[in-house]
C-alpha cells in the first residue's frame, strides 16, 4: 500500500469519526425554543403537550363517529346597563357531528350569573338553546363586567364549550379625570371648560365650582346629548341622558407648576351631590431667554474652550409678565463669568451678553448637579425672577 492510500485512508477514517460524533452529539443535546423566555417555558410546553394531544384526538376520530358542538354567538355584549338589572341572552347549541352530545353547566364565573341548558341530550343534527341570566350589581363600578359560562360536553375534541357575556354599568355622574389650564403668565387668567354628564338621572344642575387657594369664576350651561365630543362620537353614544358644559376661569397667585381639586356641587334629579375634580397648570416664569444659543430645557453652552480668549454668548432676555418693571442681572455663578444686560427698542426686551473673560482659571461648570446660572429679575422684588442655566468646562489646556 503506497503512501498516499494509507493518507486517504487516515483521512477517510477521522471524517467518519468527526461526522459519528456529531451524529452522538445531536442526539444528546437538547435545545431551547427560540424566543421563549424562560419564565415562559412551562406555558410553552403545555401549549406544545395540547396541540400534540389534539392532533392525535384528531387522526384518532378521523374516521369515527363523534359529536361535535358548536355555539353561536358565544360571545355578547349587553352594553350599557342600570344597577340591579336583569338581563338575558340566548346561545343556540348545535350537534354538527354524527354522534350523540351531552351537555352539562359545569360552572359560571360570578353567582349573579347563570345558564339554563333547554336540552342536555342532542342527536346528530339537533340543536338546543342555553339561556344566560345576568343580574347587575347594586354598587356602581368603572371596571366592565366580563362573565363566562362553561358547558361540559363529551365531544372528545372540544371538552368543554365557553359562553362570554360582557357589560359597562351606567353610572349617575361621570366626571372627567382631571383638567389642565396649561402654560400661561402671571396676571393672565387661564380657562377651561369640560362636561360631565348622567348616564341614568333626567335632571342636572351644577350649583357651584369652588377652590379655596385660587381666585375663579365659573358658568354651566346644558350640553346637548348629541353633540360630537371627541372624534365622531357623541354623548349619546356614551349611553349620556343629561349633560352640563362647565367653564372655569380661574387666576394662579404663584409661579411654577400648581396643582388642587375644585369641589362641585351638583343636583342630580334634584339630589345633591359634593365631588372633587384633579386640576393641574402651570405659571410661566416672569422672564424668558430666547436665542440660537438659548436650549429651552437645558439653557446655553460654551462647550469646552480655551483661557487664552474672551468667549461671549448672546441671549434675548424678555420680561413677559409686567414690561415696564426694571430688570437687572442680580447673580452669576460661577463668579468668574460676566453678564451685561442692554436693554433693547422694545419695551421689556433686553440683549444679556454672557462671557467667559480671557485668564479664566480652570473651572468646570457642566454637570447636572454642578453647572452655572445668569440670575435676571428685578432687584425691588427677588420673586420676579428666573434662572438661566450655563454649562462649560474653561481652562489652559495646552499647557505642558
Amino acid at each position: 500500500m503506497n503512501q498516499f492510500t494509507k493518507r486517504l485512508l487516515v483521512f477517510g477514517g477521522l471524517v467518519f469519526g468527526f461526522a459519528s460524533f456529531a451524529l452522538a452529539l445531536t442526539q444528546v443535546v437538547s435545545y431551547k425554543p427560540w424566543g421563549v423566555p424562560d419564565s415562559r417555558r412551562d406555558d410553552y410546553d403545555q401549549r406544545v403537550a395540547e396541540l400534540d394531544r389534539q392532533a392525535i384526538l384528531r387522526e384518532t376520530y378521523q374516521n369515527k363517529p363523534r359529536p361535535s358542538a358548536r355555539a353561536w354567538p358565544a360571545v355578547h355584549d349587553f352594553g350599557w346597563v342600570r344597577p340591579e338589572e336583569t338581563l338575558r341572552h340566548t346561545v343556540e347549541i348545535e350537534n354538527v357531528g354524527d354522534a350523540e352530545l351531552n351537555l352539562r353547566i359545569r360552572e359560571t364565573s360570578s353567582d349573579r350569573l347563570t345558564a339554563q341548558l333547554e336540552e342536555q341530550r342532542l342527536s346528530a343534527g339537533e340543536s338546543t338553546r342555553c339561556t344566560i341570566q345576568w343580574v347587575t350589581s347594586s354598587q356602581p363600578s368603572t371596571e366592565p363586567f366580563q362573565g363566562r359560562v362553561t358547558i361540559a360536553t363529551n365531544d372528545p375534541l372540544n371538552k368543554t364549550l365557553v359562553l362570554s357575556v360582557s357589560s359597562r354599568q351606567r353610572k349617575e355622574l361621570v366626571l372627567p379625570g382631571a383638567i389642565d389650564f396649561g402654560s400661561h403668565d402671571m396676571g393672565q387668567a387661564s380657562t377651561v371648560d369640560f362636561v360631565i354628564y348622567s348616564q341614568l338621572a333626567q335632571r342636572l344642575n351644577v350649583v357651584d365650582v369652588s377652590n379655596p387657594a385660587f381666585d375663579l369664576q365659573w358658568v354651566a350651561v346644558p350640553e346637548p346629548i348629541d353633540q360630537q365630543t371627541r372624534g365622531d362620537q357623541t354623548l349619546g353614544d356614551r349611553s349620556a341622558t343629561v349633560a352640563s358644559r362647565i367653564t372655569v376661569e380661574m387666576e394662579a397667585k404663584d409661579y411654577g407648576h400648581y396643582s388642587d381639586q375644585l369641589e362641585l356641587t351638583v343636583e342630580v334629579d334634584g339630589q345633591q351631590q359634593q365631588c372633587k375634580l384633579d386640576f393641574g397648570g402651570r405659571v410661566r416664569p416672569p422672564i424668558g431667554f430666547y436665542g440660537p444659543n438659548v436650549d429651552r430645557r437645558t439653557g446655553v453652552d460654551f462647550g469646552t474652550v480655551e483661557n487664552n480668549e474672551q468667549h461671549d454668548l448672546f441671549v434675548v432676555v424678555r420680561s413677559r409678565a409686567d414690561r415696564s418693571r426694571n430688570i437687572a442681572v442680580l447673580d452669576v455663578e460661577p463668579k468668574e463669568l460676566q453678564a451685561e444686560l442692554q436693554p433693547l427698542e422694545t419695551e421689556g426686551s433686553y440683549r444679556l451678553r454672557i462671557s467667559i473673560p480671557k485668564g479664566c482659571p480652570y473651572r468646570r461648570f457642566n454637570l447636572a448637579e454642578q453647572h452655572g446660572y445668569i440670575q435676571i429679575g428685578d432687584p425691588e422684588m427677588k420673586s420676579y425672577s428666573n434662572w438661566l442655566p450655563v454649562y462649560g468646562v474653561v481652562g489652559d489646556f495646552d499647557a505642558d
